[in-house]
């Protein structure tokens, strides 16, 4: 009993580092293949021109506004209900805001009226006669 159970521990330590080394040979290989792939993206990096690039991430933008236009019409289009119904909101508040600020603004104009009124008289009073 106990060589078979030692048996099968070892049958199962096998298995498991011959899988450990088939793990470690594909990402050996997948490595290369990441690397290769960077190593030609720089290469191609490199030999591409300002303009060429230039005309190529145009195209890009170009491509992609194309691509989103519709979709920025769309909602845009979405949006007109509820920008209108938020204005119908918003009107009547502006107008009690409005309403209860125009009193306080008479109140501060007729305050700083005071105020320059009382520095010109004392300015005056101040200063010799002329």
């Amino acid at each position: 009993m106990k060589f078979s159970l030692i048996a099968v521990l070892l049958v199962a330590l096998a298995i498991g580092s011959e899988s450990v080394s088939l793990v470690k040979r594909d990402v050996a290989a997948e490595l290369d293949t990441i690397a290769k792939y960077f190593q030609d993206l720089v290469d191609n990096l490199k030999n591409v021109e300002g303009p060429e690039l230039a005309s190529k991430a145009n195209a890009y933008l170009e491509q992609s506004r194309a691509q989103f236009q519709p979709m920025v019409e769309k909602l845009q289009e979405q949006l007109k209900p509820l920008s209108s119904n938020i204005e119908d909101h918003i009107k009547p508040l502006a107008a009690s805001v409005q309403a209860q600020v125009a009193p306080l603004a008479g109140m501060v104009q007729t305050h700083v009226e005071d105020v320059l009124k009382f520095v010109a008289e004392k300015t005056k009073a101040i200063l010799p006669p002329q």
